[in-house]
């Protein structure tokens, strides 16, 4: 009988160690493809940095060809894409989800972006566990005219 005990205790540590260490990898290539696709979004602003409608565009491609599909709530002050097959943005209300959230602000007389993305993090046969943010910001970008701000 003690032989018995063993067993069913070693076989519960090996049990528990491999759900750990699948939750460790499902986190870590999540959260590597939601910081890959954060990194290319802040250099798709960078480039077009005066063609607004057109950057959104390409953005909006870029994620909906990548598989993105998460939403996550946008802070006061922010303006949020809630559709990626329509080039627009729109300010953030707190009740809604979005793809994802841009924000700017100038200073020295250069703009700076800020964007946030999000991701989920799920596991199988328990579903989603939670909702993580994943924050960027521009290089500083000249100011050449107001109609580099977002409205």
């Amino acid at each position: 009988m003690r032989e018995a005990t063993g067993t069913t205790t070693t076989m519960k540590m090996a049990l528990a160690f491999t759900i750990l260490f699948s939750a460790f990898l499902a986190i870590a290539i999540t959260y590597n493809k939601a910081f890959k696709l954060k990194n290319e979004t802040l250099s798709i602003l960078e480039k077009y940095e005066d063609e607004k409608k057109k950057s959104l565009g390409i953005i909006n491609n870029y994620l909906k060809n990548n598989g993105y599909n998460t939403k996550g709530k946008c802070k006061d002050g922010e303006f949020g894409v809630d559709d990626l097959n329509l080039n627009v943005y729109e300010s953030a209300s707190s009740g809604k989800n979005y793809y994802y959230c841009l924000s700017n602000y100038t200073k020295n007389n250069r703009i700076y972006y800020k964007f946030n993305l999000f991701f989920k993090f799920n596991l199988p046969f328990l579903g989603d566990i939670t909702t993580f943010n994943i924050n960027g910001e521009t290089k500083p970008i000249k100011l050449y005219s107001d109609n580099q701000k977002l409205k």
